[in-house]
């Protein structure tokens, strides 16, 4: 971020923000300072076709790898700023949840990555518990471009996680994260509630 000092008419000073720099796509590490939350989003007055009524305010993802991690990776970005819905998402998109999440279309965390790996051809069970005990676990640091990772949660315990989030890079995640925000990208390494990573389609 640069600041510009400008004088107006009256002799006042009017401080100017100028923020420059674009999210790193690729790998983390590249000096660029980020918040937690690395995509914020915006509602639009008209619709979207998907009728999520929301489209991302930062640059799309750029997914430059192949198979069916990347798959699922490209499928996630595609719904960057849908809603979170309690219980939301099919097989096909963002559906109405239930619960907290039945006036919402979008994802709930387990419904964004069972939506992103069948994409790819892989099915997942529905809940983030039940996808924890049926995919074979990864130990931490072989993390790779689309592995699934957990945490305890609201809710969850050490062997039964309340929240999964689609593994980006060694820093970040796409997430459907809670009620009241959207799909987005976030660091995944400064939480602490982490149980361990997964990996569909092995």
């Amino acid at each position: 971020m640069i600041a510009i000092v400008t004088a107006t008419a009256t002799g006042a000073f009017v401080l100017v923000a100028v923020i420059l720099g674009v999210i790193a796509t690729v790998l983390p590490g590249n000096g660029i300072s980020a918040p937690n939350t690395l995509c914020a989003t915006k509602v639009l007055h008209v619709a979207e076709p998907d009728a999520t009524g929301v489209r991302p305010a930062c640059t799309p993802i750029r997914v430059t790898g192949t198979g069916h991690g990347a798959t699922a990776i490209a499928a996630a970005s595609r719904r960057l700023g849908t809603p979170y819905s309690w219980r939301g998402g099919g097989l096909d998109g963002p559906t109405r949840g239930i619960g907290s999440g039945t006036n919402m279309v979008g994802f709930d965390c387990s419904g964004l990555t069972r939506y992103a790996w069948h994409q790819a051809g892989v099915a997942l069970p529905r809940t983030a518990a039940e996808q924890w005990h049926a995919l074979p676990h990864i130990r931490p640091g072989y993390q790779a471009p689309g592995d699934l990772v957990f945490f305890q949660g609201s809710g969850g315990g050490p062997n039964h996680p309340g929240h999964v989030g689609l593994v980006l890079d060694t820093d970040r995640m796409i997430e459907a994260p809670g009620t009241g925000l959207q799909v987005r990208v976030s660091r995944y390494t400064t939480r602490r509630d982490i149980i361990g990573y997964a990996r569909p389609g092995i």
